[in-house]
């Protein structure tokens, strides 16, 4: 079984990351304390237990010097007359023997037993020692005095072997006591030592736990502002696990989220800022239609041409209601048929035989919503850049049709046509490579709007060769009911 899954397993997986370094800190003082003060305190009881042991044997083998050799030596002195019995010191030694007894047997010592029968024993001697003082009061001989005495001192051998005796047992119990220390101060080192390398082991897993708690979600924040600076804004960060980073992670999903708002709020701001410019570029493209029409309806007027001044006027008027339509960019495309004939029929008026043109729409897609004036400039440019630079007469053909689920506008004719060297001028205009000409303002117009209203990278698409004619065309989405746009 590992180990370090397991220690993992005591470090919380979420939380404060102080309460986490917390934690493992009080895990490791507990691993290195709670043992040791264990056994710290069991040495220190068999300590105390030794010592006792030995404390006891001193005292003992101190009794036994009084009761073997102190009060003998004593005693004979008062037999031998060097001293009077009262003036003896026997009772004070036989005092402090039995009192250290007393204490020794109320300590609970293990070797209760032989110092209870000593105690006995003791008595006995005191009232041997009673009985020599009262003999010799009573005016006893040196002989009588002297065989007591030797009474005395076989009480009192009786007595030193009994405390010889305990000296031994307190002797063994405390080496006892000294092999179980030893045992004990081996098993601890042993402990420790296991104890030490767990310690590491478990340091180890929570340095590792500590670090990916903290790396891991330092590295998705990292990775996560790496995509917000790409420009990924619709990406958010989970919440990490380390609470101390939440309000960073956070605080980096609302920037996302803003940024993203605020660069959607920018790109309409700019799209309608386009859409503005084209409309004033529009604007700056038909006028001078305006312009020659009028000039034709005066022409017309002095000629008393009256059947085509009202035919004109009202194709005018039809036009600029059409390009008008209170303001909305998208038609279908049976306004925009209509918007094409309004135009075309002034420019017939105008042009006369010069002029034919065949419309082609499909009747299925009159319905269709399509981007307002996106038709009607191409034919325009048809006309004037090459159907009136061509000698004899010159054919538009207007064709809108469905294909793969696009809608195709094609508007060709068999005028002038462009030389390579133009045709790649118009093309790098379109794409934006170029500089923008006089013939081709209005192309510019129609192309920027179609990419913008449509939201697609492709605009016009133009084929030409000199002396042979011109085809424009651009694909849109053909959707009903004005969804084909965005």
């Amino acid at each position: 079984m590992r180990l370090s899954p397991l220690f993992s397993r005591l470090i919380p997986l979420r939380g404060p990351l102080s309460a986490r370094l917390s934690l493992s800190f009080r895990t490791i003082m507990v691993m290195m304390l709670v043992p040791a003060l264990v056994s710290i305190a069991l040495m220190t009881g068999f300590s105390q237990l030794y010592y006792s042991f030995l404390s006891r044997a001193e005292k003992i083998n101190a009794l036994n010097a009084v009761v073997m050799d102190d009060l003998p030596s004593e005693l004979f002195s008062v037999v031998a007359g060097r001293k009077r019995f009262t003036e003896g010191a026997q009772g004070s030694m036989l005092t402090r023997v039995t009192q250290t007894l007393d204490e020794l047997i109320a300590e609970g010592a293990s070797t209760k037993l032989e110092l209870t029968v000593a105690r006995r024993t003791s008595e006995t001697l005191g009232n041997y020692i009673r009985q020599l003082g009262r003999q010799m009061d009573e005016g006893s001989s040196v002989d009588e005095d002297m065989l007591l005495l030797e009474e005395i001192r076989n009480v009192s051998a009786l007595l030193g072997d009994m405390f010889r005796d305990a000296v031994s047992t307190e002797i063994r119990a405390a080496n006892r006591a000294g092999e179980q220390l030893r045992r004990i101060l081996l098993a601890t080192i042993a402990f420790e030592v296991i104890l030490v390398i767990v310690a590491m082991l478990f340091i180890r897993s929570a340095r590792r736990a500590l670090s990916s708690a903290v790396a891991d979600p330092l590295l998705e924040l990292q990775a996560f502002a790496g995509k917000i600076a790409d420009g990924q804004l619709s990406e958010r960060t989970p919440d990490p696990d380390v609470d101390e980073l939440r309000a960073l992670s956070a605080s980096l999903n609302t920037m996302a989220g803003k940024l993203a708002g605020l660069i959607e709020e920018n790109r309409r701001e700019q799209e309608n800022l386009k859409k503005s410019e084209l409309r004033v570029l529009q604007a700056q493209v038909t006028p001078h239609f305006l312009y020659n029409t009028l000039d034709a309806i005066v022409w017309l007027a002095e000629a008393k041409r009256t059947e085509e001044v009202i035919s004109i006027t009202r194709a005018l008027s039809d036009f600029y209601r059409i390009s008008l339509s209170d303001g909305h960019d998208w038609i279908t495309l049976a306004q925009e048929e209509e918007h094409l004939r309004g135009y075309l029929t002034i420019q017939k008026i105008r042009y006369r035989d010069i002029l034919d043109y065949e419309i082609s729409i499909d009747p299925a897609l009159k319905n269709v919503m399509i981007l307002k004036l996106s038709i009607q400039p191409l034919v325009e440019n048809a006309i004037y850049h090459g159907i009136r630079n061509r000698r004899g007469g010159g054919l538009i053909r207007i064709a809108v049709f469905r294909e793969d689920g696009l809608l195709n506008v094609r508007v060709s004719d068999n005028g002038a046509g462009m030389d390579s060297r133009r045709l790649r001028e118009l093309r790098a205009m379109l794409l934006g490579s170029g500089p923008s000409t006089a013939t081709g303002y209005g192309l510019f117009s129609v192309d920027q709007r179609i990419k913008l209203y449509y939201n697609q990278p492709q605009g016009l698409t133009v084929e030409s060769a000199l002396g042979e004619g011109s085809v424009i065309s651009f694909s849109v989405p053909a959707g009903e009911n004005g969804k084909n746009h965005v």
